[in-house]
């Protein structure tokens, strides 16, 4: 999301593209160590030299975007309208030609020296699913082999007790706002809960709540410097443990989501869109609004700490047809919002509330339902 530093060099474009030709392109990208905007770029001059690019099954495509060179788009449209195909027959040509001609990467040829992934799961408004998301999305990567470590950020302690832990005491000095104000008297480590499932292998580490989380913000305003890299130097002890770590987000606009923000900035070297945050949205206007002041306290944060925080897309939630054609108009419009735009849409969380009435993981207490399955399909775009 290079635009957002440089928005004069680059611009977006937004297009429908099938969820699987989204998916292989990402993942791909970064097997090769591309951004998902460079990967995109080339696909489209690949395409510009084959005019007798073959057709490509469209059925199911949805609003997606990236970001091009500046005049990039003007020219992707102009060549559509040349060849006479549509935009969205355009794009999936181009990405089509770009995955025959760039296979698949063996395993130990690929990129090794990112990051780890930071992954935060955050909106501020309450009720949009942050906590089944972040708790879902963390299942979902260690069921696929992945080291996760996701972390209850919310003092509400809801992540926490959905997956069956014990909060963290108060006054125990090992809280991670302990850590973060550096008065803590045991390492971090020990502070961790493995979830014991079978199918996450000891893979799938939960950083409780503690509730003195309610104070975080009055306590962390009080630190005379290095306030947003707190988090950082709170985790940085066991952030080699992981291939990602996830946050469930706080409920409030406050000092904790700024700091938040911070942490899962790019770092030097890394791919646009790999770390970021992802955000649970309802299709309605509230959620609209939230995201608009969501979204001008990050780039507020970007302009004054000299950050790059990527938006890796939202995920609707509670989403039901049948309410009409304003429900529609609004899940179509997340799509316009971001770059890439929507990843997931989930229905009713029925099984989520039953899991969580029982302090189980949705993953263990019903793995073949809709809701196990979508996560499974957005956790290997995200582990890309």
């Amino acid at each position: 999301m290079g635009a957002e530093i440089d928005g004069e060099s680059s611009e977006k474009l937004i297009v429908n593209l099938s969820p699987d030709l989204r998916r292989d392109l990402r993942i791909r990208a970064a097997e090769l160590g591309l951004n998902l905007s460079d990967a995109t770029a080339s696909a489209l001059s690949a395409w510009y030299a084959r005019p007798d690019s073959a057709a490509v099954e469209v059925k199911g495509a949805k609003s997606w975007g990236t970001y091009l060179p500046a005049g990039g788009v003007a020219r992707f449209a102009a060549e559509c309208q040349q060849r006479d195909v549509t935009k969205v027959q355009g794009i999936s040509q181009a990405i089509s030609l770009w995955l025959q001609t760039n296979p698949a990467v063996p395993a130990g040829d690929r990129l090794v020296s990112q990051p780890v992934k930071r992954i935060l799961i955050a909106l501020q408004k309450g009720g949009v699913g942050k906590t089944f998301l972040a708790a879902g999305l963390a299942q979902a990567l260690a069921e696929m082999g992945l080291r996760v470590l996701v972390v209850d950020y919310d003092p509400q302690g809801h992540l926490t007790r959905r997956l069956g832990q014990e909060l963290i005491p108060m006054d125990s000095k090992a809280s991670l706002l302990d850590h973060m104000l550096g008065v803590a008297t045991r390492h971090i480590r020990r502070s961790l809960a493995v979830l014991p499932q079978s199918r996450f292998g000891e893979r799938l580490h939960l950083l409780p709540a503690c509730q003195d989380a309610f104070l975080f913000d009055v306590a962390l305003s009080r630190m005379r410097a290095g306030r947003e890299e707190s988090l950082a130097r709170a985790l940085e002890p066991i952030e080699g443990d992981y291939d990602v770590i996830i946050l469930d987000g706080p409920p409030s606009l406050g000092l904790s989501m700024d700091i938040a923000m911070h942490y899962v900035h790019r770092r030097p070297g890394e791919l646009a869109d790999r770390s970021g945050i992802l955000m649970p949205v309802w299709p309605d206007l509230p959620s609209f609004q939230a995201y608009d002041l969501f979204d001008s306290q990050r780039r507020e944060l970007m302009t004054m700490a000299r950050v790059q925080v990527d938006e890796l897309g939202f995920v609707v939630n509670a989403y039901d047809a049948r309410k009409g054609a304003s429900v529609q108009a609004r899940h179509d419009e997340w799509g316009e919002r971001s770059a890439p735009g929507v990843l997931a849409v989930f229905t009713d969380l029925k099984e989520q509330r039953e899991a969580q009435d029982r302090a189980i993981p949705l993953l263990e207490y019903d793995p073949h339902c809709d809701l196990s399955k979508g996560l499974r399909t957005l956790a290997k775009e995200m582990a890309a």
